[in-house]
């Protein structure tokens, strides 16, 4: 669902809340300030945004932030600041600003602890971007799960081949990108015992090709 998501364009739009404050405050407005990001051949996500101080941030500053962000057509809405991935708590604030304007929210600390501002701005608008889809397909998963009497937890595949729970998912689907892929190889591994070989998974809007070498 996220990678066909990406590659259909088929994304929200999101609004970017980008804090810093004194000397820092231009670099990190310009660097929060997203330029397009392609995701596929005519499709790209281009991302509304507004910068609040963060000296520390007012509530009332990332409200009226997160107002016109909602008023201009953002879905869902990203903050981003310049040390979060040290100090949250302006990205907290932006958050909540968020939740009380009914918008579903992410902070870029959540999505990656990497340094550099730029590339965890650009990270967490992705994720941001699938992030309302992602919600409906959790809980329609989970609905059916569950009406088919299935009381077992509840795992879902990500594309580092290891597994994550739905409230995880609900977080941080960008986790999930390629999970397809992964699970093929696995299956290819553990079931067919392959050890040598060329895999592909063939879907409705892309094929994806792994590579097993020396059974890896």
């Amino acid at each position: 669902q996220a990678t066909n998501a990406l590659l259909e364009g088929d994304v929200a739009q999101v609004g970017i809340v980008g804090m810093a404050s004194g000397l820092e405050a231009l670099r990190a407005r310009s660097q929060t300030a997203v330029e397009p990001i392609r995701l596929a051949p005519g499709k790209e996500l281009r991302c509304l945004h507004r910068f609040v101080s963060a000296d520390p941030p007012q509530p009332a500053d990332t409200d009226k932030a997160v107002s016109e962000l909602k008023s201009e057509g953002a879905r869902v809405i990203v903050a981003s600041g310049i040390y979060s991935v040290d100090d949250a708590s302006a990205e907290e604030v932006a958050i909540a600003s968020a939740e009380r304007a009914g918008l579903p929210a992410t902070g870029a600390h959540e999505i990656t602890k990497l340094y550099g501002l730029k590339t965890r701005t650009r990270t967490a608008a992705i994720n941001a971007s699938i992030l309302p889809r992602m919600l409906e397909t959790a809980g329609s998963v989970e609905r059916s799960v569950r009406e088919a009497g299935v009381s077992a937890p509840l795992m879902i595949m990500r594309g580092d081949g290891g597994v994550m729970s739905l409230d995880q998912v609900r977080r941080r689907p960008i986790l999930t990108l390629m999970s397809g892929p992964a699970a093929g190889v696995a299956g290819a591994l553990m079931f067919e015992k392959v050890s040598d070989g060329i895999f592909l998974e063939v879907g409705g809007t892309s094929v994806d090709i792994s590579a097993i070498r020396d059974g890896r």
